[in-house]
């Protein structure tokens, strides 16, 4: 375990990503998701034709798609992204611990992070939003008759959330190894790459952390309106290999860093 994990970076990266004024805005936007879910819940009836589909949206929309790369993003540029700028990882870099640890161990707690703040309050409105849901038949299902949903719809939204915290936190940490814009980067990504483009064009759904998450929510729960366009195999095998490509690569970068602090 050592080899990927040092208790004494955790604690200290840890330390630092609680201990700023930033942690105020890492739980802001699943505030935000909670309210929403929470208001929506209380003002609508999601068994009604109205209003029928909004838990999807919200959750797979905003919830997975928006709010918790958000989150992950603040949390992931954080724990490595500022020693990276200001070259104070290079002090972390001079200890006898191998950078792959030091990568590794702040993945670690990137994701443990990403999943408190954001994975649970999603959960929370997973259950929310879907408690009492009844499945209408629509014009292309095989069932003639309502289905009462149970708990697979929330469990769907929840197993993508964590998959998409474990594999966001990878990804952004990778970019603040590549680049001292990672923020900028990021919201690029998030902003423009998967709320948009990815919409748009087919075939970069395959590159898209977001689809990921949709494909495993829908897959798993079959809660309607999600947007989901991948298979469970592929959204499985794309998130295992964004995963693993962003921390072998990212620990070879990290490898590079020069005493100036710039990467060979």
């Amino acid at each position: 375990m050592s080899a990927v994990y040092n208790p004494t970076i955790a604690a200290i990266t840890l330390r630092g990503l609680l201990g700023r004024r930033r942690s105020l805005l890492i739980a802001l936007p699943p505030a935000l998701l909670l309210a929403l879910t929470i208001g929506l819940r209380l003002s609508t009836d999601i068994n009604s034709g109205r209003d029928f589909g909004w838990p999807g949206v919200v959750l797979g929309q905003i919830g997975l798609v928006t709010l918790l790369p958000l989150t992950a993003m603040i949390i992931g540029t954080s724990v490595l992204g500022t020693e990276v700028d200001d070259s104070s990882i290079l002090h972390l870099l001079a200890t006898p611990v191998s950078r792959a640890t030091v990568l590794t161990t702040k993945w670690i707690v990137a994701s443990a992070a990403t999943l408190v703040f954001a994975v649970v309050p999603i959960a929370v409105a997973s259950f929310i939003a879907t408690s009492g849901y009844v499945d209408n038949p629509g014009p292309f299902d095989t069932y003639a008759m309502p289905i009462k949903g149970d708990a697979s719809e929330a469990v769907g939204v929840i197993v993508a959330a964590v998959v998409g915290a474990v594999v966001y936190s990878a990804f952004f940490l990778f970019l603040s190894v590549v680049t001292k814009r990672s923020v900028a980067v990021t919201l690029i990504y998030i902003l423009v790459w998967e709320s948009l483009l990815t919409r748009q064009v087919s075939g970069l759904r395959l590159l898209s952390i977001g689809q990921y998450e949709l494909g495993l929510a829908d897959q798993i729960g079959h809660l309607p309106n999600l947007g989901a366009h991948l298979t469970l195999g592929t959204s499985v095998v794309m998130s295992v290999v964004f995963t693993l490509f962003a921390l072998i690569y990212g620990t070879r970068r990290l490898q590079s860093f020069r005493v100036s602090g710039e990467a060979a």
